[in-house]
């Protein structure tokens, strides 16, 4: 049985086109993560970082993975609205989903790092800069991807302590530093600083059944897909969905708002509201007037 504390963090590629327009961007965004796996204690599993959107594979308790998502979301922001002058063209809003079943979970973990291949980049999971594949699995000798420059040269790592000031600030862009003793090559806080190998070693088991899930079919990645989906729920035009609401209001309490209802009143008008119309959670926390993390543990 699959132990309680997995999560699932992604983001809408359709709603964050923008989070990713040079290399920089790439590198800034993939250290993010270590960054903020050390700074809110929590373990990262499995990651990747494409062109538009990022997926984290999190162990850890809900209130930590929590932290995560928010510090990794105002972190990107706060990065792209100092390179861009303006963070406005870039809506990245994380989901944090819930693992609940084994066999998720093994999907979940496969699919997060096989991203890069998926999306029709010209390279295999385990070459792939700005994601973990190349680290399960591996044989010790194995020289990983981020020690190895664009001609083919090993490059030498460096602890984190041994950086100017300068250095340190331009790979952790924030004033959150990682430890001394973590090692960085190129400008990218290595990954085998903060991923658990071992925990995602443990959801395949065998080296068989890892090679046969990232050979995965349609139905294995439907599987997430539709959990993806269903946790952003659909997108409804603000209005028609304020107009359904004042519906519902009406029709089961008397009233033309929620704002008139008392707090069990507001739960019961947000199951509808998920129930009835499907709508996402952001959208049911504005109309219900209430907190989206709560509503996350009542609202299904």
């Amino acid at each position: 049985m699959i132990e309680n504390n997995y999560y699932h963090m992604f983001a809408n590629g359709a709603d964050a086109k923008n989070f990713i327009i040079s290399e920089s961007d790439f590198v800034s965004a993939f250290n993010r993560i270590g960054v903020c796996a050390y700074s809110c204690n929590v373990t990262v599993v499995a990651a990747s970082v494409e062109d538009t959107h990022p997926h984290v594979l999190l162990y850890g308790g809900f209130e930590q993975c929590k932290i995560f998502k928010s510090m990794y979301e105002s972190m990107s922001l706060r990065y792209i609205g100092r390179r861009r002058d303006s963070s406005y063209a870039v809506k990245l809003k994380c989901e944090l989903l819930k693992i609940e079943d084994d066999a998720y979970l093994k999907n979940v973990a496969a699919y997060t790092i096989v991203q890069a291949t998926k999306d029709g980049k010209a390279i295999m999971p385990y070459d792939y800069l700005y994601g973990t594949g190349a680290l399960y699995f591996r044989s010790p000798h194995t020289v990983l991807p981020w020690l190895v420059d664009a001609q083919g040269n090993i490059l030498k790592p460096v602890r984190f302590a041994e950086l100017t000031m300068k250095a340190r600030r331009a790979i952790c862009c924030s004033r959150v530093f990682v430890p001394d003793d973590w090692i960085v090559c190129n400008g990218i806080i290595l990954p085998t600083n903060y991923v658990d190998i071992n925990r995602f070693e443990r959801i395949f088991k065998t080296h068989n059944c890892f090679r046969a899930f990232l050979c995965s079919g349609k139905n294995n990645d439907a599987m997430v897909l539709n959990a993806m989906a269903e946790a952003r729920g659909l997108a409804m035009d603000d209005l028609e969905a304020r107009t359904v609401c004042a519906s519902l209001c009406k029709q089961k309490y008397g009233v033309q708002s929620s704002k008139f209802l008392n707090m069990q009143e507001r739960l019961l008008l947000a199951q509808d509201l998920r129930s009835q119309y499907h709508l996402g959670y952001r959208q049911i926390a504005f109309l219900s007037r209430l907190p989206e993390f709560e509503l996350k543990k009542y609202v299904r």
